[in-house]
């Protein structure tokens, strides 16, 4: 026990224990307000704890929530391990049944180049050009959808530097060295899958850098590959299809098929409902959104007679949590179509208690009826009523879910199409094959279709665009076109899109347009009469005077004018009517030398009016003719809900960059398509965002913020109890001051008392 030394020191004065006393008074006005501090530390310490519990449950459902995203309704097999299927676009995907026999993988090409002592081998300078293309007909065919790359080759690259650089080309092509087995090295290069994705590599050295032709399959590609590329080969359901890649994404919507091996029987792919499965994720989902909902009701509970009300009771942002969990779980998913889903649809229902509960045979039902509802659970996704339109998200955050309404002119490319050609084997010969094209605008030099018996119309239109994609006229123009052979006709299609796009064929050899069919002939079938004169009137098209009636033909065609004899190019005849798509058109056609025909460049659905400059020397026929028709670029615009959109022409893209759907991407394949675009934010995907931002956002009202707004009430209050403790450390030395001056007085007091008792008694002892 403490020894009281005041009070044992002062026992000559009032004989307190003045100690205690200073405790107890000190004592008895601290331990009230030390009290109510310490209950509010004890509080916030509950409450931080609670949180605590409630953040590991929310984390706890957020890991759930990941296991199951990308879960659909559907379950794709396949009976033969030769090949596999998985579903990559819920919102695509059907049910399927279907047979594949696989005839043929898709392989790449292997070529090699050998003869070299070691890896260390110098290979020569000066620069190689890799193509891309087809080498399966015995010429090469670049694949005008891959530019070219070059390489440059320095005097101390060796074989193993030109490894490394042909890989770092990306190119689709990988490098490797393989020793022989007898002091030599090859350089091995392996394209990507498919014949379009073959090599053409040219050498050129320089003069200081002799070797490097040896790598070179330009023209003795034969000596040098070793496998050929070639594109898959399927039947399925019985049609037979070719494929670039053993990896197939456009066979079934929504699917990829994966090709392992060749089959010598056929192959089932199916896909079905799978209820079972289905029903086993959503319970999933329902347990674990029922774990949280009893935790936050634990800790939000207001109490009654028999229990205690929980830490998080009066906690406002843990109870608006709580709210919102709720509101999660009954709030109408939009964007999944024209009709919002619902978590009812699928027979999860919210009981008194708050508790979900699914009903199975309601789901089996709905998945039966409507399949692709599950997807509005577990897959957020893009989607458009027209097939034509692709739709897609943007890079930072998706738009706000629901429906928006798409509306456009595409852009489109000008093009020159010919008359119905059928020759499935065309054969090009070594005379008449040149054609001369002008593309937007420019005049291409006279280009030369290479003479061979090509296999299929499509491989004559690709001979043509690799043609005249390498005249260097249009190279420095940076012009291209694409043709091809579709709906029975060639066509010439600019590379470029909008109203500046156009083709003309300025000239073409007998021989290739026995194919393309466009050129054509002056057609004076009664069309046209001749004719003198300024008058419009003087000229009928069909027999009929063009100032009373217009001439209209639906197909679109172009005019020809034809001199019986006389030199009329210093004439001209001014047409005017209407193009292909209606609007307003005219063309100023210079006339002919004698006996000879020109033909318009533009393509009249309608004329109103052909006017000569003057009165003409001589006779003249106008009339129409077969050739080939031009139309022409246009350039389109977008809107989606209303706000006007970006547009990537190159790609066929539209961007919205405002409002509720900004970063929304629309792809389209159809002329002037318009429709409704869909987003539908999946019930994980709201789940997992608002997880995110509650355990992680720092804005007020998140739980991060509450969690650290407790801390820092916690410090205040500890702040506040060691400041209560210093100021009472003072009042307990105030005391001691005060009660050591009384003490002092006491003891003077008793002194004198004492002097005074005393002088008394000796007075009383003298008397």
């Amino acid at each position: 026990m403490a020894v009281d030394y005041l009070s044992a020191i002062n026992q000559n004065g009032s004989g307190l224990n003045i100690t205690q006393i200073v405790d107890s008074l000190v004592e008895a006005e601290q331990a009230p307000q030390e009290d109510q501090i310490q209950n509010k530390i004890n509080v916030k310490n509950t409450a931080i704890s609670a949180i605590g519990e409630v953040k590991s449950s929310l984390s706890v459902l957020s890991s759930s929530l990941t296991n199951l995203v990308g879960k659909t309704s559907l379950s794709v097999s396949s009976n033969s391990t030769a090949i596999s299927a998985t579903i990559t676009d819920p919102s695509k995907a059907k049910t399927l049944n279907s047979s594949v026999t696989i005839s043929a993988l898709a392989t790449g090409q292997t070529l090699a180049f050998s003869g070299y002592s070691s890896t260390t081998d110098i290979v020569g300078a000066g620069s190689l050009v890799l193509e891309r293309g087809d080498w399966s007909s015995g010429s090469f065919v670049a694949n005008f959808s891959t530019a070219s790359k070059s390489l440059t080759v320095d005097s101390t690259d060796t074989l193993a530097s030109l490894r490394d650089k042909i890989n770092a080309l990306d190119y689709g092509v990988t490098a490797n060295i393989i020793g022989t087995g007898d002091d030599t090295f090859t350089l091995v290069l392996k394209s990507n899958e498919g014949k379009e994705n073959a090599l053409r590599i040219t050498a050129t050295e320089n003069p200081s850098g002799s070797g490097l032709s040896s790598i070179d399959n330009s023209t003795t590609n034969s000596s040098k590959q070793k496998i050929a590329g070639v594109d898959a080969s399927i039947i399925v359901d019985g049609m037979t299809l070719t494929r670039s890649s053993n990896e197939i994404t456009d066979l079934f919507d929504g699917y990829t098929v994966n090709l392992i091996s060749t089959t010598s029987t056929t192959a089932n792919i199916t896909s079905s409902v799978d209820t079972a499965t289905a029903t086993t994720n959503l319970q999933t989902l329902v347990t674990s959104i029922n774990d949280l909902k009893k935790v936050l009701n634990a800790k939000t509970f207001r109490g009654d007679s028999t229990s205690e009300k929980g830490a998080l009771a009066n906690d406002t942002v843990i109870n608006g949590l709580k709210k919102q969990i709720e509101a999660l779980t009954t709030t109408p998913l939009s964007g999944f179509g024209a009709t919002s889903v619902y978590l009812s649809n699928l027979g999860v229902r919210t009981e008194r208690d708050g508790e979900l509960t699914l009903n199975t045979k309601v789901l089996e039902e709905e998945l039966k009826s409507n399949p692709s509802s599950l997807d509005a659970i577990f897959n957020s996704m893009y989607s458009a009523d027209s097939t034509l339109l692709t739709v897609s998200g943007g890079i930072n955050k998706p738009p706000t879910a629901g429906t928006y309404a798409f509306s456009m002119t595409a852009y489109v490319s000008g093009a020159f199409t010919g008359l119905a050609s059928s020759d499935t084997t065309p054969g090009v010969t070594s005379s008449n094959n040149t054609i001369q094209v002008i593309v937007d605008g420019t005049t291409s030099g006279s280009i030369t279709v290479p003479s061979a018996e090509y296999s299929s119309e499509a491989a004559l239109a690709t001979a043509i665009q690799t043609a005249i994609n390498a005249d260097s006229t249009l190279i420095s123009a940076g012009k291209t076109v694409t043709v091809k052979h579709s709906n029975g006709s060639y066509s010439i299609n600019s590379g470029s899109t909008g109203s500046t796009s156009s083709i003309v064929v300025n000239s073409i050899g007998s021989n290739i347009d026995s194919f393309l069919k466009m050129s054509g002939s002056a057609d004076n079938d009664s069309l046209a009469t001749t004719q003198s004169g300024t008058a419009s009137s003087a000229l009928t098209l069909n027999g009929t005077s063009i100032s009373s009636e217009t001439f209209t033909d639906n197909a679109g065609k172009r005019i020809s004018v034809t001199s019986a004899g006389g030199n009329e190019s210093t004439y001209s005849f001014t047409v005017v009517g209407t193009d292909l798509s209606g609007n307003a058109q005219t063309e100023v056609i210079t006339g002919p030398a004698a006996n000879a025909t020109v033909i318009g460049l533009k393509t009249f659905r309608t004329v109103t009016s052909i006017t000569p400059s003057s009165n003409s020397s001589g006779s003249i026929t106008v009339g129409t003719t077969g050739a080939g028709i031009t139309t022409t670029g246009i350039t389109g615009s977008a809107t989606l809900g209303g706000v006007a959109m970006t547009a990537d022409v190159s790609n066929n893209i539209f961007t919205v960059t405002s409002g509720n759907a900004a970063g929304l991407k629309v792809k389209y394949s159809g002329l002037g398509e318009s429709g409704s675009v869909y987003y539908g934010q999946s019930l994980l995907d709201k789940f997992t965002s608002y997880i995110s931002t509650a355990l992680n956002s720092t804005d007020s009202g998140s739980v991060s913020d509450r969690i650290t707004k407790l801390n820092t009430e916690l410090t205040e209050n500890n702040d506040l109890l060691s400041e209560l403790n210093t100021k009472f450390e003072t009042t307990r030395d105030r005391y001691l001051q005060q009660f050591t001056a009384m003490e002092q007085a006491v003891t003077s007091l008793k002194s004198t008392g004492e002097y005074l008792t005393n002088l008394f008694e000796a007075m009383n002892q003298d008397n």
